[in-house]
This record gives structure tokens, sequence and C-alpha cells, in this order.
């Protein structure tokens, strides 16, 4: 009996030990992370044109494993702040999907931040393609090669609605080798029952993490994905009151503004004469609205499905190429999808 006590002892004294040896590693461990000290540097980010750019991502290509500002939006005047350790450094800027520019700095051990210089975005086609496709009411393509996209595929809208009738899986898998989708208006045609397949072929790409940009009558295609939303609108025509403004005060001040107004001497058409939707799918992002009405409208919506989106514009991207306050705005959904 004495003898089975004292065993009995020895056990727990021996993983009573071992538990403190065990305790004891953990904490050397933890002392032994090494914190390292970062510094500030800045970079002026500028989209292919040339121009500040606000809203674009600004990092480190390789942020230490610890807690820090690696990575910020630049502001309205295309400049953003982030921390790095001292010596070489490579920083990327990004934008959206297919936008990138990096810029070599070389940080100092100083409170005051390491100014990188001034970068500019330009389309990267390794990081995915473009399709363009083209109808008969709008040319997002001009507005695209002006924007900065030098490359992309396009096709016609008419020649995807008899695709999609004929096999749509198959249409799917074509589609799907194209990470950004730029759909232009057809002039109302697209509300045709013919076009149905098509729009429901859109909504399964964006469902797999597809992105399109579409601008007025796609709006035919957003019933089709999202019933029954879409469905409700006013399409009063009100030249006297052309402004649109911007309600994502994320957005205002990346782009420095909120309120902005159409030009009827250089526009072909009027804001106020379009339709105006009120009723939205839930989850949706509402970014600037018809500024006079109540309420508010949306003209600029960002429509989500699984992985992807359908942003949709309320007007024609092209006829505000004129106007320098919504040609911002145009260049910043562009850039950024």
């Amino acid at each position: 009996m004495k003898k089975t006590l004292v065993l009995a002892l020895v056990a727990i004294m021996v993983v009573g030990l071992a538990s403190l040896q065990v305790g004891c590693k953990k904490d050397d461990n933890a002392a032994n992370v090494v914190t390292v000290p970062v510094y500030p540097v800045s970079a002026t980010v500028l989209n292919p044109q040339g121009q500040p750019q606000g809203g674009a991502l600004l990092m480190l290509q390789n942020p230490p494993a610890q807690a820090g500002t690696f990575s910020a939006y630049t502001d309205t005047a295309g400049k953003a702040t982030i921390q790095s350790p001292a010596g070489p450094q490579v920083l990327i800027a990004k934008m959206g999907t297919v936008f990138q520019a990096t810029i070599n700095v070389t940080v100092a051990a100083s409170s005051t931040p390491t100014n990188a210089g001034t970068v500019q975005l330009q389309q990267n086609t390794q990081l995915g393609k473009v399709l363009v496709v083209k109808a008969g009411c709008e040319t997002l393509e001009d507005v695209l090669r002006v924007i900065g996209y030098s490359t992309y595929d396009s096709t016609y809208i008419d020649a995807l609605r008899d695709s999609a009738t004929a096999d749509s899986t198959k249409l799917l898998t074509y589609l799907r080798q194209y990470a950004l989708i730029f759909s232009d208006c057809h002039c109302g045609s697209e509300g045709g029952s013919s076009y149905a397949v098509l729009s429901r072929t859109y909504g399964r790409y964006v469902a797999l993490g597809g992105k399109i940009y579409g601008g007025h009558y796609n709006y035919y295609h957003l019933q089709r994905i999202w019933p029954p939303y879409y469905a409700a609108y006013d399409n009063q025509y009100n030249t006297s009151r052309d402004s649109i403004k911007i309600v994502d005060p994320t957005l205002a001040g990346w782009v420095g503004f909120n309120v902005a107004s159409w030009d009827s001497s250089t526009d072909s058409r009027h804001l106020s004469g379009y339709e105006k939707f009120s009723d939205l799918p839930p989850g949706s992002k509402v970014y600037a609205t018809i500024f006079w009405t109540s309420p508010q409208v949306a003209v600029i919506v960002e429509n989500y499905s699984g992985g992807g989106k359908y942003l949709w514009t309320d007007y024609h991207n092209q006829d505000i190429k004129n106007v320098v306050h919504l040609r911002a705005i145009v260049q910043y959904f562009l850039l950024n999808m």
C-alpha cells in the first residue's frame, strides 16, 4: 500500500514538471517574437491618364507579420501614407481587378515620411481578361480606351443572345474566362423575351464571381437576375434639375465632391429623362442618387450575387465626357471594377 502511494506521488510530480516545462517553452517562444520597427512612407498614385487618383489602394509588398498600417487608400490628391520597415522596399498601387503598378523605395528610419514619389496605374493583363459587349445606344468601349483599358476583347449583344439561346452553359463557360464584362445599353431591345436567357446567364456568371458594369437599359438584365426588383420606376422628364448626389461618404472623399450637374449643352441625354428605380434588391449598395428627388432615387447601384457584382448606372457613360465632375465619377468606377 505504501509503495503504491509513493509511486502515485512520483507520477504526479513528473506530470507537474512536464507541464511546467511546456509552459516555460511557450513563454520562451512568445518572448522570442521580434517586432520590427516601422516608419512612414508615402506615395502619390496617378491614374493611366496621369491624374491623381483617389480610392486606389497603396500597400507594402512584403509587410511584416505584426500589427501596423501596411496598406491605405489614397485621398482625393492621390496620396496615401503607410508604414514599413526601414531599407529597400516595394510598394504596390492597385485599383479594382486589373489596374496595378509598383514602385521601389528606400525607407528611412525617421518619423518624417519617406516620399516614394509617384506611381502610375496601368492595366495588367495578367490579372484578368476584359470583355466589352457592344450594343446600339452606348459606347463604353470608347470611354474605356480613354480611361486606360489598353487591351480587351469585344463581341455584340445579339451574338451573345443567340449563343445563350443555343447553349447557355457553353456561353457561361465562354464568359467565365473574363474577369470583367462591360455591357453597353441596347436601346431597350434587351427587354424583349429573346434576351431573357442571356440575362439569366449573366446572373450565373456574377454568382460565380464575375463582375459586370452596365449602363441604362441593363436594368432589364437586373430585373431577371433579381426578381421581383427593378420593376418600379419613374421616368418623368425634367430638364431643369439634372444633378447627381453622391450619398456614399467614402466615395465623396475620394473624388472630392458630392454634387455634380449634367450639362444639357454638351450631353445628348438628360439624367432626369431616365428610369429611376426605387425598388432595389436587398443588400445592394447605392453610391449616388438624383439630387432633387424625394425620396432620393438611386442612379449608381452595385448589386451582389454569390462572389460577384453587377454595377449599374442609370445613364449612358459616354454622355458625360465633357463634364469634369461627372467624368471623375465614371473614371473611378471604371477603374475600380
